[in-house]
């Protein structure tokens, strides 16, 4: 029963999917992955998650825990960024808030707030107080507040905008958590700061020594007062790195549309610009039982090497000849491409045993 119940479920939500299914959460979403298996499990009757009415699941508020809510979150963990930016800060009394919303209003980037999983209370922050929790924290570095959410994935994004308040002339220890358990590596990185009078170059080599960062470019501090000229014209005296676009190759074949991502060769770039021009559809003739080859209308660069070819891998034969593999074999060629989300098995059967004509188009995401 419960596995006939699991796929009503499933079969749901791709029905809801394919429909285009939209609705937006009222309020604020407060959930993990966890919670979607949790509710799942909870549906199912599983009496190890016997939800008490608290949790934030009830997304499209109807007033009922089902295969739409589990739709939605699904939905919203796996949201692709709409920037390249994202706007990361902690604010416990709204100073730095004030700036970040300044930040994503000029730069249009994203948003991720950083809250504790214990919350600051005002006693917390009372700094004349040695044995408040913020001085606590501070005079001990190796400390480690938990954040009650991190983000899902900072991929897709290539500027990190990190905004805190200076305690006691650095970051906040919360700072640090997040710094170490997320990947920051291939990031430009761009600290912002509220603060009384303290300035920001501290915490900068504080997080400067705390992980591997990309490009960790000069901050800046801001009063409370900062107003909206004051930190556009500092956004505008920064160069930013330009949104990469990932340009791809879709392939139409017996009804289907596969998806190719193109190799790092001259042969790849010069397709793609004939690409750009007009879609390219091409006859391809059975060759060997693991390959279709067809004749391109013009020659390509060739930097031909041996290539043990795998299914999946699209290649140029002696500068005028397009390859689509589905087997394996072993020659000199020159990478053009390579197909994905696709096993050998699908490719065999999509392709079939004769000839077959297959469209060429660019998909630039």
């Amino acid at each position: 029963m419960k596995r006939f119940l699991a796929i009503l479920c499933a079969a749901a939500v791709c029905i809801l999917l394919a429909l285009g299914f939209r609705v937006r959460a009222a309020g604020k979403s407060d959930y993990s992955k966890q919670d979607v298996q949790k509710l799942l499990r909870f549906l199912l009757g599983d009496p190890a998650d016997d939800l008490t009415g608290e949790e934030l699941y009830d997304l499209n508020t109807d007033g009922t825990w089902n295969a739409t809510d589990i739709t939605l979150m699904k939905q919203e963990l796996h949201t692709v960024p709409q920037s390249n930016m994202l706007v990361v800060y902690f604010s416990r009394t709204g100073n730095t808030e004030k700036i970040a919303e300044e930040i994503i209003r000029s730069t249009g980037a994203d948003r991720f707030v950083i809250e504790a999983a214990q919350p600051y209370s005002d006693a917390d922050i009372r700094y004349q107080d040695d044995t408040c929790r913020a001085n606590l924290e501070q005079n001990d570095k190796s400390v480690r507040p938990e954040i009650a959410q991190m983000p899902a994935s900072l991929d897709g994004y290539d500027v990190i905008w990190l905004g805190y308040p200076i305690w006691w002339g650095e970051e906040p220890r919360i700072i640090d958590t997040f710094l170490e358990n997320v990947d920051l590596s291939e990031k430009t990185v761009i600290p912002f700061c509220t603060s009384g009078s303290s300035g920001i170059s501290t915490s900068e080599r504080n997080i400067r020594a705390l992980v591997p960062i990309g490009d960790l470019r000069a901050g800046k501090r801001f009063a409370a007062s900062a107003s909206a000229a004051d930190i556009q014209t500092w956004i505008d005296g920064m160069e930013l790195p330009v949104k990469k676009t990932e340009t791809k190759i879709q392939i139409s074949v017996n009804g289907q549309t596969l998806t190719a991502v193109p190799a790092d060769t001259e042969a790849a770039a010069a397709l793609a610009e004939k690409l750009r021009t007009e879609p390219l559809t091409l006859k391809l003739d059975e060759y060997g039982g693991f390959e279709k080859v067809g004749k391109l209308p013009w020659a390509l660069p060739r930097s031909d090497s041996q290539i043990s070819a795998q299914a999946g891998d699209i290649l140029l034969y002696q500068g005028n000849q397009m390859t689509i593999f589905y087997g394996e074999n072993a020659w000199s060629y020159t990478r053009l491409a390579r197909l994905e989300n696709i096993t050998q098995a699908e490719l065999a059967a999509l392709f079939g045993s004769g000839d077959v004509t297959v469209t060429l188009s660019l998909d630039a995401e």
